[in-house]
């Protein structure tokens, strides 16, 4: 059985989780005011719908606060959405501040040695390129015709290992269609 511990996060174990749902029901059932008679009371539903309501914006607000501080913490998206049960991308886009929303996103991510490799390309935001979560390279060049030529590059030297040099190829009309490359070699996007 896992559990958390201070210098490990982790999900909550059953018996955590368990223990937790306990304590909120509790809290809730609390401040709705119930009556002694339940069912003889039709208001209990609506003190118990308006305590819940509260109780779940409540939890929202400090899961978004406690999201905030990982992410000035240097916790991954990745990370984050591993301990929620969540994918990387729905943790970052249900989290991200909303004034950076893009338009017409397009993802394409690809690893190396270990190295997360991730192309995006918004209809406002340009084409961008990140290492390990880290934009490395953009360009906000609307079309991309030369299929030879890279779009965006960088030389990415990680702490430990050796550099590598990431390029990003793309062909953009109407629609948009990336390759990306590592030191001379495909591990991702389309073929062309």
């Amino acid at each position: 059985m896992t559990t958390a511990t201070p210098t490990q996060p982790g999900p909550l174990s059953p018996e955590q989780r368990a223990s937790l749902q306990q304590a909120i029901e509790s809290t809730v059932i609390a401040h709705a005011a119930l009556s002694e008679a339940p069912d003889a009371d039709p208001d209990n539903a609506l003190r118990l719908a308006a305590a819940s309501s509260a109780g779940v914006q409540i939890c929202e607000a400090l899961q978004k606060e406690a999201v905030q501080n990982a992410r000035r913490a240097g916790r991954s998206w990745a990370e984050l959405g591993a301990l929620m049960g969540i994918t990387r991308q729905a943790a970052q886009q249900r989290f991200a501040p909303s004034a950076s929303k893009e338009w017409f996103v397009q993802e394409w991510v690809a690893t190396h040695e270990g190295h997360e490799i991730l192309v995006r390309n918004s209809w406002n935001g340009g084409i961008r390129l990140f290492v390990d979560e880290q934009q490395v390279a953009e360009n906000r060049t609307l079309f991309s015709l030369d299929k030879n030529k890279p779009l965006l590059s960088a030389t990415c030297t990680p702490a430990s290992g050796k550099p590598f040099l990431v390029e990003v190829f793309a062909y953009a009309l109407f629609s948009v269609s990336v390759k990306i490359v590592v030191d001379g070699k495909q591990v991702g996007g389309e073929v062309f």
